[in-house]
């Protein structure tokens, strides 16, 4: 069946106000782990708070649809650790060591991932166009890595690692959501997913050491603000909407909202100072191409 033009006017609506958000989500994580280069708050101090905070702003959710917990159990805890928990500790991680532009461009791997994921896992049927799609998309993103580094070679370490196994952890969290947590509110979804991660790291937040940052490193408040923003808008909000764009659309197809985030990546870089080549307008454009073709793959089924 065909989405109508509202439907699929509606789609990229939420398609592009999550690359937006969740593009911006990687500078935040980089103003909460430093100021000015100097480290305040860790890794683990950043996802910690960045879950408990984003928990605490959906927490009024649960008084309206904590009955649902029990009876979604599991699939709650796989879309709040996968798609939460253990990315929001790999992302954290990886940008204390690599650009937080090569972050989000790594990101990008999220619809190959919830291609393979879906066709191994969960029985989605793979057409020969998801995959033109995806290839395009991914060597638009690839190529985007490669011209990062200023002497043109690709700008890598062993943590950019890190959030290649975050976008496998993103590819499964999606097809959970969308087989199994389809029919529910998408308020009570994140809510209730957040709730397998978010209390537990309010007391892993204050058993990190974060209290005694805040009040001795200058710029800790600051940093904590960032980090909130990043909760609130990058967890809570999005969250909320990456599961009303999952009801709207497939596992593969919301899922290419990634491959709008290298773009958003880009464009913070140029507010920042930062130039941008021929070259990378190239990449964007594979970037785009891909992402469109998922789109009338998807529409067309």
């Amino acid at each position: 069946m065909k989405d109508d033009s509202g439907r699929t006017g509606g789609v990229w609506l939420l398609l592009l106000v999550l690359a937006l958000i969740w593009g911006s989500s990687f500078i935040l994580m980089k103003r909460g782990l430093y100021h000015e280069g100097v480290p305040v708050l860790t890794p683990w101090q950043l996802a910690t708070a960045r879950l408990a905070i984003a928990w605490l702003a959906l927490s009024p959710v649960l008084f309206r649809h904590y009955r649902l917990l029990g009876k979604h159990a599991l699939p709650l805890l796989g879309s709040g650790v996968l798609g939460n928990g253990i990315p929001a500790f790999l992302f954290a991680t990886a940008q204390s060591r690599i650009d937080s532009s090569l972050s989000g461009m790594l990101n990008s791997l999220t619809p190959l991932m919830t291609l393979i994921a879906g066709g191994l896992l969960f029985g989605t049927r793979v057409r020969g166009i998801h995959l033109v799609g995806v290839v395009l998309g991914l060597a638009g993103a690839v190529g985007l890595i490669a011209l990062q580094g200023g002497d043109g070679l690709p700008s890598w370490s062993m943590y950019a690692a890190l959030p290649v196994v975050g976008t496998v952890c993103y590819g499964l969290s999606g097809n959970i959501v969308k087989r199994y947590l389809y029919s529910l509110p998408p308020m009570a979804t994140s809510a209730l997913a957040l709730t397998f991660v978010g209390p537990v790291c309010i007391g892993l937040a204050l058993g990190s050491g974060l209290p005694e940052t805040l009040r001795t490193h200058p710029q800790g408040w600051s940093a904590l603000g960032h980090v909130t923003v990043l909760a609130v808008m990058s967890s809570a909000l999005a969250l909320v909407l990456w599961n009303v764009l999952l009801q709207r659309t497939t596992a593969l197809r919301a899922s290419s909202v990634t491959y709008l985030m290298p773009v958003v990546a880009i464009g913070w870089g140029l507010l920042d100072g930062e130039r941008i080549g021929m070259g990378q307008l190239g990449m964007i454009a594979l970037v785009l191409s891909g992402v469109y073709i998922v789109s009338i793959a998807e529409r067309d089924r």
